[in-house]
């Protein structure tokens, strides 16, 4: 026999067992079965909701290419506003030898009006404080118009002589004397009033100690008192608690 043919017998006479060739199959199929469900159940499928979309059919005529834009011509450049030359100037011809001069008129000056002149303020009260060897009483005159017209503050006298500061006494005049409005009516005796400034410019103890005659005149010149209160701080430098002060009002 040939080679072939011995092949062939030997296949023959070998003998094949199915059934472990089906169970591994079987286990084969088995087990891919099992990984398809354990991999669906991990990853479950998520279908998504279908959307709606809105279709708008138009006729096939319709459909037209869009035009073409069209390019606006520039505007021409304005033109030029003609420009006006100035004639040359001519020159004057020179006077005949037969013209007579004519005397130019000369004008005549108007005078120039004064300045006008305006309302100023009111002068501030001079006030002259007493020497240091001075024996009076501390008097001290003063010219202060009040606001009621020219009558104001008389004169003033102060109880401690030691105090020289006429800024402050000049202030003080001002004030008094913005506050005070003598009646209209005719007085023969001018009313005093004493008080006393404390450190912070607060009046304090106002009285009459000259009487005008006149209750009324009297009231007027006690409440010019009263509402300049207060009046500025006495000045650092005076050493004094107080400053005590007699005011004439005229």
């Amino acid at each position: 026999m040939d080679i072939v043919g011995n092949v062939l017998a030997e296949r023959r006479e070998e003998r094949v067992s199915w059934g472990p060739a089906a169970l591994l199959a079987l286990l084969l199929h088995a087990g891919v079965l099992t990984a398809f469900v354990v991999s669906a159940l991990s990853h479950p499928l998520r279908f998504a909701a279908p959307r709606a979309v809105a279709v708008r059919l138009l006729p096939a005529g319709s459909l037209r290419a869009p035009e073409p834009v069209r390019a606006e011509p520039a505007p021409p450049p304005a033109a030029e506003k003609p420009k006006i030359l100035k004639p040359p100037e001519e020159e004057e011809p020179p006077p005949s030898k037969k013209a007579v001069l004519i005397p130019s008129k000369k004008e005549e000056k108007k005078p120039t009006p004064p300045p006008a002149t305006r309302p100023g303020r009111a002068p501030t009260a001079r006030v002259s404080l007493p020497s240091a060897g001075d024996e009076s009483s501390g008097g001290v005159s003063a010219a202060a118009p009040g606001a009621g017209g020219s009558a104001g503050i008389g004169s003033l006298r102060l109880d401690q002589a030691d105090f020289k500061y006429p800024v402050y006494i000049e202030r003080l005049v001002s004030i008094i004397s913005m506050n005070w409005f003598k009646p209209a009516q005719l007085v023969t005796t001018n009313p005093v009033i004493h008080f006393e400034i404390e450190r912070d410019g607060t009046i304090a103890d106002p009285r009459i100690v000259t009487s005008s005659g006149l209750p009324f005149v009297d009231r007027a010149a006690l409440r010019a008192v009263i509402a300049s209160s207060p009046l500025p701080p006495l000045p650092a430098e005076y050493g004094g608690p107080h400053l005590g002060i007699q005011v004439v009002f005229e």
